[in-house]
């Protein structure tokens, strides 16, 4: 390299040093990071969140529920009211009515509500067991808001799911958490006769009666359930499975519950389980069904001539293919209502092994007059 090329490379070189030290001072004393030119990506100017305008609408009328019961205290010597656990709850009307789940006031000898951080009254109005679903009155002089309540035809699986509860209790309360609608019609076997909604929005013990919320911020569901796991060897890892009440299940219960305090179901007089099989009733299989496992004596299902091993395929000409389904039609029903009902029955089914191939059996159809309930059967 000649003399004047290496006069011009030492020059420049000094010049990048120079460079570099002037933009690493900072008159405040912090140092300043030199970006490459270039093209960036332009940030955008921010969309409003609709699950921050549905919490702010819908907030307000989501409650925390205390269960209280009497306990004897070793060191006072008397009995007093202690919380043994705690839910969520939503208000469903403007004279303080509130839904929460059936086991989160189980046992309860006293509830109290949270709401905007302070406590309030309340009386159980009536419970249903069988939804898990209970309906509350806050008893003090104090004006709630109160929810609208959607349509369960109008949810879809990929909808957005906003769930507003109080996890952990009180100090994790109004506690947001979003997902989507993860199926319909979730059937869960031996824990529950409802229909669920399933989620993937996180769901947390004291989430319980809470709500699940449309992007208009209309209640579609009251979370119930978590699916979880250990992590045990040889158990599944679950994750983002949760469950919630429809509401085509939730406004009948709660209705009946304001206006009469318990929920009146007409009964078939039937024991009965889901049977998984084929699409329709064909030879050699079984078709998918409402499975009578024992029929009540003088009950209803008796006396129009069911008879056990008969298999429900239809109701009033609807298909049935699980017990949900048989369960949540009667449901809308009253005592004194008839039912026409198919049944599909094989002449010796109980009899059979699972080496005998299935004989082609016979539709029968059947006019059931329901019965006012009965605390053994469906």
């Amino acid at each position: 390299m000649n003399l004047k090329k290496e006069i011009a490379a030492s020059a420049l070189l000094m010049g990048v040093l120079a460079a570099i030290l002037f933009v690493g001072k900072d008159t405040g004393g912090a140092a300043k990071t030199v970006y490459a030119q270039g093209e960036y990506v332009q940030l955008l100017a921010g969309t409003a969140s609709p699950f921050a305008d549905v919490a702010d609408a819908v907030m307000p009328c989501v409650i925390g529920v205390s269960n209280r019961a009497n306990t004897y205290s070793i060191i006072s010597g008397q009995t007093e009211l202690v919380e043994q656990s705690t839910g969520s709850g939503v208000v469903i009307t403007t004279q303080g009515h509130v839904v929460t789940n059936y086991h989160v006031v189980e046992g309860a000898s006293d509830v109290q509500v949270l709401w905007q951080g302070q406590y309030l009254k309340a009386e159980i109005v009536g419970v249903d067991e069988l939804t898990d679903l209970a309906v509350l009155r806050v008893t003090e002089d104090i004006a709630l808001p109160a929810v609208k309540m959607g349509n369960a035809l109008d949810v879809r699986v990929g909808d957005w799911a906003i769930v507003i509860g109080n996890p952990l209790g009180k100090q994790f309360a109004d506690t947001v958490t979003v997902g989507v609608v993860s199926a319909l019609n979730r059937e869960i076997d031996g824990s529950s006769i409802v229909k669920m909604l399933q989620t993937d929005a996180a769901i947390n013990s004291g989430n319980s009666g809470g709500g699940m919320f449309n992007t208009r911020g209309e209640l579609i569901g009251i979370p119930s359930l978590k699916f979880s796991a250990s992590g045990r060897r040889g158990i599944a890892s679950i994750e983002g499975i949760a469950m919630a009440i429809p509401m085509d299940v939730v406004q009948p219960v709660v209705n009946s519950l304001i206006q009469y305090g318990k929920v009146t179901r007409p009964k078939l007089g039937i024991a009965v389980m889901t049977l998984r099989g084929s699409e329709e009733p064909e030879a050699g299989r079984l078709p998918a069904g409402v499975y009578v496992s024992a029929v009540t004596e003088g009950g209803a299902a008796q006396k129009a001539g069911i008879l056990p091993d008969d298999i429900i395929i239809r109701v009033d000409g609807e298909r049935v293919m699980l017990h949900t389904d048989l369960t949540n039609h009667i449901a809308g029903k009253q005592p004194g209502d008839q039912v026409v009902m198919t049944v599909y029955r094989i002449e010796g089914l109980s009899e059979l092994t699972v080496q005998d191939r299935v004989p082609k059996g016979e539709e029968l159809e059947f006019t059931i007059e329901l019965q006012m309930p009965s605390e053994t059967s469906l």
